[in-house]
């Protein structure tokens, strides 16, 4: 065999039974051989990998996957209660007390720090909602890279935008400045434009740098259905640049989105997770960078926060769910406001959590969009939208797509990151975010994002018509999606 044929896949399994580390996967379509459909890839790219983790962790990954099915039975259990039954018997909600108090700050921190695991760290943050200083602000973390660059994303797109940052990435790569890519297995064969478009063709960008000199491509295993929904690029350690956008033409040019960067040590912290995930997927290892220094004049004060599904983070043995846990904690405290927006709304604990925030006396008001791009989650949200106007939340329906994916509760606290608000992004896949605590960035985010959105236009004052496939949509969505 010679070393540039690849092994075989019994072979392969035969070692990760042995205890040897799996090497890297490679990307589909990169070979120039005529592929299946993406459907047929996709499904042997997570049969493969499933057997790989499993002959690797047997156990761990055994486990982690029964408890990965209990806690979602669970929550769907728990969500559906609340939502179809204890709503419905809700009172109407009181009118709103212009003098109503914010939350207990301090009590929410020492709940945080106990579910999260984590203390909240200085932070300089940095809000991009328009797209084009979004990416003005990926290329100057590429630019100013001056010893590594780690990227990791789920859907990179073979269009303009797309060879636009592998080419920057390729230019930057060399003898002193190593570039190590992540790319999810699944996300150009699922959300990779045009639909129609083979293996070949919607991973021809990211194929096309995995040959450039000095760059370093890993496919990201998906075993047990698990995909990597991060967006994520971190520059010599101290800089992060993160959020809801892929490397996609409509994230920067066409659809509501946010984007940001993060400075101090929760750059590091994110380097960290990186370097982790990455040797867990079989890359080679890199050298570890100093503790970045706080910001000089740090406007937050934030904590990481991730969801981690079972036997994914290298030596990590159990799924952390720090997302959910963080967000249910936060709405369950507010007392003044909770602005919400996020296109895949459909987790059924959390829309339960704001009804009653609302009858607590609290303003809540949630954006939402009815042009996700998925017929089901449209559907779904139309029936979301109704029920949440019936509990007396102010509603307000983007036209067109926002990404967005973000929560603020009373000024005091707020989440924004690459999760969803469904059970994809709160239990099953791979995501992170920034918790923030306190300072000015919370301010920002609701006078650049929540704000402006909050139009009389698209304020919904009366229930949509809702036919009964709707209604079937929105329960398969709360326990699907």
């Amino acid at each position: 065999m010679s070393p540039s044929q690849p092994l075989p896949y019994s072979l392969l399994v035969f070692l990760a039974a042995a205890g040897c580390q799996a090497p890297p996967a490679r990307l589909a379509g990169c070979d120039g051989r005529p592929a299946l459909p993406r459907k047929a890839v996709l499904a042997r790219q997570i049969v493969k990998d499933t057997a790989v983790a499993v002959a690797h962790h047997p156990g761990r990954t055994s486990y982690n996957v029964l408890a990965d099915q209990v806690a979602a039975l669970r929550a769907g259990g728990v969500g559906a209660c609340s939502k179809r039954l204890l709503m419905h018997l809700s009172p109407k909600p009181p009118p709103l007390d212009p003098d109503r108090p914010a939350l207990d700050a301090g009590a929410l921190e020492e709940e945080l720090q106990r579910v999260a695991g984590n203390e909240l760290q200085p932070a300089d943050v940095r809000l991009f909602v328009d797209g084009t200083d979004a990416l003005a602000a990926l290329h100057r973390a590429i630019a100013d890279a001056s010893c590594r660059l780690d990227v990791l994303m789920y859907l990179w797109d073979s269009d303009a935008l797309g060879e636009e940052v592998a080419a920057h990435l390729a230019a930057r790569a060399g003898p002193g400045l190593r570039v190590r890519v992540l790319v999810d297995g699944g996300g150009n064969l699922i959300d990779g434009l045009p639909k129609e478009a083979s293996v070949a063709e919607v991973n021809r960008v990211v194929c096309w740098l995995a040959r450039q000199p000095y760059v370093e491509v890993v496919r990201t295993r998906n075993a047990a259905a698990r995909f990597d929904h991060r967006k994520l690029v971190v520059a010599d350690g101290r800089l992060a640049w993160t959020g809801g956008r892929n490397f996609t033409g409509p994230a920067f040019f066409k659809d509501h989105d946010l984007s940001f960067t993060v400075a101090g040590p929760l750059a590091g912290v994110m380097a960290s997770a990186f370097e982790e995930f990455w040797r867990g997927q079989g890359g080679a290892a890199g050298s570890p960078f100093p503790e970045p220094p706080a910001p000089p004049e740090p406007n937050a004060s934030a904590r990481l926060v991730r969801t981690r599904p079972a036997a994914s983070e290298g030596s990590s043995f159990l799924g952390r769910r720090q997302l959910a846990e963080v967000l249910y904690a936060a709405v369950d405290r507010a007392r003044h406001h909770v602005y919400v927006q996020n296109p895949y709304f459909s987790d059924s604990q959390l829309l339960a959590k704001l009804a009653r925030a609302r009858q607590r006396g609290a303003d809540v008001r949630v954006v939402l969009t009815l042009e996700s791009g998925s017929g089901l989650i449209d559907r779904s949200n139309r029936v979301t939208a109704n029920r949440l106007l019936r509990a007396g939340l102010r509603v307000y329906l983007y036209p067109g797509l926002t990404h967005v994916k973000a929560l603020s509760v009373d000024g005091c606290w707020a989440y924004l990151g690459t999760g969803n608000f469904d059970a994809l992004s709160l239990r099953h896949n791979r995501e992170l975010g920034l918790a923030i605590g306190a300072g000015p960035a919370i301010a920002d985010l609701e006078e650049q994002l929540f704000l402006p959105d909050f139009r009389p236009e698209w304020e919904l004052t009366h229930p949509l018509p809702l036919t009964g496939t709707e209604y079937l949509d929105e329960a398969l969505a709360s326990i699907f999606l």
